[in-house]
């Protein structure tokens, strides 16, 4: 397949001149125009750029119409290129045949000759592929259409009781032992969950863009404003995991991701040909069976799949309608839209699934000479770390001996000498970080630790040579787990012998020592057993099992983390009283190395949000770490389209008492400093009309504060202006609470009683500070209380804070510490004022907003606007003038 980029090897791509207007769906504001403008020259300039523009400002329309008119532009341009390239080398033979026979450098007039010709073969070839592309394209618009017209269905829905039986069927399709032997590990051979459809191979592949977000919501909601805009034929792909697009019960049903993976594909391809021989237990071959072949799902039907895959490239569908649509005609989305990537224009993606290389492989993203746009990416650095630092307890890792070691006794005698030699190397590896642990391999995991209560970090290098196991190679280890798939053996054989294997020896006696720190471990687990009772009311037990019988996934995660370089990562172990509790961290310092692929070889990356800053983390951790990419880098921010006098920021430095605001972790506790919170939050409730959302710096200091306004009627008092709502700590049921949220502002603004709209308290970095709409009446003000500094205490930040004052400079360290504060407490911010219309009042809550460095790090756009005030009368007087304002002009 001919490389997006192999066109600059023949001829020199002409510079595109950045278009003066653009297609909207309205007349576009003058930052709208400016983003435009400076996206388009970023992609053609194929820089790195970062974009900032706040929420509300149409920052998502602004990328489609730059971004999408560049790429139709770049089409015209190759094709014209190559047609003119064409006819000018052709021009050039015949001007060399003509030349004078007489001329006396006649072997380099043939070496021209000859280089000319190949350069017309190599264009002509990319024309004919680049025609295929196009007709193909126009082939599947046709027949669409006249299937359409015809007023036929793609595929009549099968879906019936005999898919029913088959699915049924599938759940007794893995009883055979053969499958649980592992497959024949070659080095040599790749590995590939994914095999392509279609029988006839596309030879030419455009330029796409890749847009990548947080969430499959934000996803769905790129694809609606691509609907409303002027690009709205553009040819666009969802991408997403199988746990996303299964539409098979059985497999759904399993809810892990990865025993999901693992059963779509023992369903999804044969066993191979050429199997490991059969031995019996006294060592006599067993006589192979004719055909034996893993069952198929009734969804993987690779007509209906090809079918779906058509009908998507040219109807646009986000993940939602496509999985609607391929549970209607019984066909796989998963495989459709894969398919379908190659006729692509546009290709949506979670960012998790671009950043993890393995992932992203598997999803078949090429990097070359593409566009990749992340959206939300103001955390994109930590979301790096997070993907690829790994952890791993003893539990887990005492589980996995175990059943390794069952394994291996079960199936040993039909093993090849490699994979055993292999199967041995990883047993022993697991025994060693058992050790690492203060444990003893084979031993139950209830075990006490040799090494007591402990914490210590080591670098890579350091800790392969303290657990023993620098001799052997990870790399390989990692790649014979991949390719013998031992983590579905294993998880096959122990789901079917369960009932009569036990996975953990028999618990030994303890000592009196051992069982005064058992009851101890007990009794601090009790403890909060009640608090985490409600949290796991969501969680089917029957995943939970399912999990635990395959924790050999996140011990190869943590095995594979040790073949980082060593510098760019720290393995922090932990022991505890008992091996069970102790664990490992792998811990990702350096996330630019995990990036590094994706600048090099994209065309154009682009980071955009609302609030990016402290810009420098992207100039310097993640676009030019190693200081050769500081010619491609761009920055453009604009401002709001809210005016000035719809926003209103304020530091308010004391209470309403005049005690000083100090939410420092030693002050934050004091009787009078939540005491000046409650009377605060009285007098705005006075105030301010419909929605308040307050932000406490953690979930820990919100309890706290509530119990004391509790304790002190100060909520009674509260609720009689504004009714409360609380942040949950469980996931499920924050659509719940903003639902009774929103309902109680409407509900109050209509009957108009004494309650006058609602009071949220939320967490800043919680589950309601990022990606959530509070506009208009749902968020009349944002009080953020404290700035929430993360625990300087803590190993992990510590050993962060290290590696970039030695790796940055000195200074850079805090520098990362501050930063991880104001991202958090800007993108609370910024849950308000959401369009030009919109207005709202913000208030900062601590002396120390007043500081530089912390004003220098808020949004530019509310920087102008801010004002400080050392006590409150005077804040609360600015509050009240700029409500009553707003009620004047709504009247």
């Amino acid at each position: 397949m001919p490389a997006v980029d192999d066109l600059k090897c023949l001829i020199t791509e002409e510079k595109l001149e950045t278009p003066s207007t653009f297609a909207f769906p309205f007349t576009p504001y003058g930052i709208q125009h400016d983003f435009m403008t400076e996206i388009y020259s970023a992609i053609e300039g194929r820089k790195l750029g970062i974009f900032e523009s706040p929420t509300g400002t149409g920052k998502t329309l602004s990328i489609i119409c730059g971004a999408v008119r560049w790429l139709l532009d770049h089409e015209n341009r190759e094709w014209n290129q190559l047609k003119m390239a064409l006819e000018s080398l052709t021009m050039k033979n015949g001007e060399t045949n003509n030349d004078d026979d007489d001329d006396d450098d006649w072997i380099t007039g043939q070496a021209k000759l000859v280089e000319q010709q190949r350069k017309v073969y190599e264009i002509n070839k990319m024309l004919k592929s680049l025609e295929e592309f196009n007709n193909n394209i126009e082939k599947i618009k046709k027949e669409q259409e006249l299937k359409k017209n015809k007023g036929k269905s793609l595929v009549i829905k099968t879906l019936n009781q005999k898919n029913d039986v088959e699915i049924e069927k599938d759940k007794n399709c893995f009883d055979e032992e053969s499958e649980f032997v592992l497959e024949e590990y070659d080095q040599s051979s790749s590995v590939d969950d994914f095999e392509e459809i279609s029988d006839e191979k596309v030879q030419y592949e455009g330029v796409k863009i890749y847009f990548c977000s947080r969430t499959h919501s934000q996803l769905s909601q790129f694809v609606a404003e691509l609907k409303k805009s002027p690009y709205s034929t553009s040819r666009i792909i969802p991408l997403a995991s199988r746990q996303n697009y299964c539409i098979n019960k059985t497999v759904k049903k399993l809810k892990n991701i990865t025993l999901i993976n693992e059963r779509c594909l023992e369903m999804g391809k044969p066993k191979p040909t050429q199997k490991p021989t059969k031995v019996s237990s006294v060592g006599s071959v067993v006589k192979k069976k004719k055909s034996e072949t893993i069952c198929k799902c009734p969804y993987n039907d690779k007509d209906k799949i090809q079918s779906l895959a058509e009908e998507v490239t040219i109807e646009l569908r986000d993940m939602e309608e496509l999985v609607n649509r391929g549970d209607q005609i019984s066909a796989c989305p998963y495989y459709a839209s894969r398919e379908s990537v190659k006729y692509a224009q546009i290709v949506t993606l979670p960012y998790t699934t671009l950043l993890h290389k393995s992932t992203r492989e598997a999803s078949g993203i090429r990097l070359e000479g593409n566009i990749f746009i992340i959206d939300e990416a103001h955390n994109l650095l930590d979301t790096i770390g997070h993907i690829h630092s790994s952890q791993i307890n003893g539990q887990q890792l005492t589980h996995s001996y175990s059943q390794l070691i069952q394994y291996k006794n079960k199936f040993e005698l039909r093993f090849s000498a490699s994979n055993l030699l292999h199967l041995n190397q990883l047993i022993y590896v697991i025994g060693k970080l058992i050790n690492m642990l203060g444990g003893t391999p084979g031993v139950s995991h209830a075990e006490a630790s040799r090494k007591g209560v402990d914490s210590k970090v080591y670098t890579l290098e350091n800790f392969v040579h303290q657990a023993e196991i620098d001799h052997l190679n990870m790399f390989m280890l990692v790649d014979f787990f991949k390719k013998s798939k031992i983590g579905q053996k294993i998880r096959g054989y122990s789901e079917k012998y369960m009932p009569s294997v036990s996975l953990q020896p028999s618990k030994p006696k303890l000592s009196n020592l051992q069982t005064f720190l058992k009851q101890i471990e007990t009794k601090k687990n009790n403890k909060g057993k009640e608090l985490k009772e409600d949290e796991n009311k969501h969680i089917d037990p029957q995943v939970t099992d399912i999990i635990s019988n395959n924790p050999l996934t996140p011990v190869m995660a943590f095995i594979e983390s040790l073949t980082n370089y060593c510098e760019d990562g720290r393995i922090i172990c932990t022991t505890q009283a008992f091996v069970s509790k102790g664990v490992l961290k792998f811990l990702l310092l350096n996330p630019a190395v995990h990036f590094k692929e994706i600048v090099d070889k994209a065309r154009s990356v682009i980071v955009s949000g609302g609030t990016m800053e402290p810009i420098s983390e992207f100039k310097d951790q993640l676009f030019n770490f190693n200081g050769d990419n500081s010619d491609r880098i761009m920055h453009f921010s604009c401002g709001h389209v809210v005016p000035p006098d719809h926003i209103l920021p304020l530091v308010v430095c004391s209470g309403p008492t005049g005690k000083q605001f100090d939410f420092s972790y030693q002050e934050r506790t004091s009787i009078k400093m939540l005491n000046e919170i409650g009377s605060l939050l009285e007098n705005i409730c006075r105030t301010v009309p419909a929605g308040i959302v307050c932000f406490f710096p953690s979930y820990d200091y919100e309890q706290f504060v509530y119990q004391h306004l509790e304790k002190n009627k100060v909520i009674d008092r509260l609720s009689e202006r504004k009714k409360l709502f609380r942040e949950p700590k469980s996931t499920n049921q924050v659509d719940e609470v903003l639902k009774n949220y929103s309902q109680a502002i409407t509900t109050t603004s209509v009957l108009n009683s004494k309650v006058t709209g609602a009071l949220l308290f939320s967490v800043i970095g919680g589950k309601l500070s990022e990606g959530l709409n509070f506009s208009d009446d749902l968020g009349r003000c944002v009080i953020v209380i404290g700035l929430p500094y993360p625990n300087i205490k803590s190993l992990e930040l510590q050993q962060k804070m290290n590696y970039l004052n030695n790796h940055m400079g000195l200074g850079t360290g805090q520098q990362h510490y501050e930063n991880l504060c104001m991202k958090a407490v800007n993108q609370s911010i910024g849950r308000s004022v959401r369009h030009q219309q919109d207005y709202a009042a913000v208030l900062l809550l601590d002396h120390r907003y007043q500081r530089d460095n912390v004003r220098n790090a808020l949004p530019k756009w509310l920087q102008p606007s801010l004002q400080e005030h050392s006590k409150f009368g005077s804040a609360f007087a600015q509050l009240n003038k700029f409500f009553a304002g707003k009620k004047k002009l709504q009247k």
